[in-house]
């Protein structure tokens, strides 16, 4: 009996347009012998509503035009299981489903507000629990768990309002220049800019400060950016293929435009690395996975040292970009789990969390 998947998409974070773009693929490639979908786009101010597949965004489906289709019903989720599945209810019309694929980037999507709300109705869903979306959303917290853990990152300075600039600013010089600006709980590179002197900082962080209430300023790392994905449960996860991104040398880092409007990046799959190289990388992924508790999937970013080679922790996303574009399905397709094996892996995932059968 095929089982229903709720994607949901869109969602009221600065990752909107990419959350779109990412469904969009993502239902392409959903098996359609196993797996039936309904659509749900959230929009920017929360509002849920039943979408058609057909047209469930307008406008395109690049970044910088592309929105969902509000011209449509609204609907809520009941908070109770019924038959053992989760229900929709969209005026006097009832939708069942069996499991959720949330395909929401960012705040209200990746950082377990909406898994603690799959988790209190009971119904299976894709990627890391509201606990571990919680600490993996957030920078800082990432840093400090896995320092506990032995895990190395660049050293940073966290400011909790952007008036303690100032009381700070010994810190931050301390970091040396450049530094990297970023809200703590934003993904896409939303809100991030690299400062090179101190003359610029106060407005990037004032800028940081407009997606977040909690700021890091990072030491900048001289030497490789090394991504990998992982996928399975915590018990028995599997590392892909290491990728490197190559910046433009004209914005000196993988910014929100760089990843999906113009980009001059340069992605290298696989990473020119030796075995050794590749293996370091791969455990080192594996470990933070563990250590931050996942389950499903997650792309694990690090800096590659050019002075000594040491791998910086950068930081792990729990719901990565699921566009033609994105690192994390090429580094899979690289490994030899093409999209829609990847797409399947994941559902069935989310059952064998709950000693489920999605069968």
């Amino acid at each position: 009996m095929k089982k229903t998947v709720l994607l949901l998409c869109g969602g009221r974070s600065d990752e909107h347009e990419i959350s779109l773009i990412s469904a969009y693929h993502v239902l392409q490639a959903i098996d359609r012998k196993r797996f039936s979908p309904i659509v749900v786009g959230i929009g920017k101010d929360g509002t849920w509503y039943l979408e058609e597949e057909s047209s469930f965004y307008v406008d395109g489906l690049s970044a910088d035009t592309i929105q969902l289709n509000t011209k449509r019903p609204k609907v809520s989720l009941l908070p109770y299981l019924d038959n053992g599945r989760g229900t929709l209810q969209a005026g006097e019309k009832h939708y069942a489903f069996d499991v959720v694929f949330p395909i929401l980037h960012g705040p209200f999507g990746e950082d377990g507000t909406l898994q603690g709300l799959f988790e209190t109705v009971g119904v299976p869903y894709v990627g890391a629990n509201c606990g571990s979306s919680w600490n993996c959303m957030d920078k800082e917290r990432t840093k400090l768990l896995c320092a506990q853990a032995g895990i190395p990152s660049a050293r940073f300075v966290v400011l909790h309002a952007a008036q303690e600039f100032t009381s700070k600013a010994k810190a931050i010089e301390e970091l040396g220049w450049p530094v990297f600006v970023k809200p703590a709980r934003q993904g896409s590179s939303v809100g991030i800019n690299k400062v090179s002197e101190e003359k610029f900082l106060e407005d990037a962080i004032l800028e940081a400060f407009c997606f977040d209430n909690k700021v890091l300023v990072e030491a900048g790392v001289v030497g490789r950016e090394l991504e990998c994905g992982v996928l399975g449960l915590r018990s028995k996860p599997k590392a892909s293929v290491v990728g490197e991104i190559v910046p433009s040398t004209k914005v000196g880092f993988y910014s929100y435009q760089e990843k999906y409007l113009a980009s001059e990046t340069e992605l290298l799959l696989p990473a020119p690395l030796d075995e050794a190289q590749t293996r370091e990388v791969q455990a080192l992924a594996l470990r933070v996975f563990s250590v931050m508790e996942c389950d499903g999937m997650a792309r694990v970013d690090f800096f590659a040292e050019a002075s000594s080679g040491k791998l910086l922790l950068n930081e792990i996303n729990t719901i990565p970009g699921f566009t033609p574009i994105s690192m994390y399905p090429k580094l899979w397709k690289e490994s030899g789990v093409d999209y829609p094996s990847l797409v399947t892996r994941l559902l069935e995932l989310a059952y064998e969390r709950k000693g489920e059968s999605c069968e």
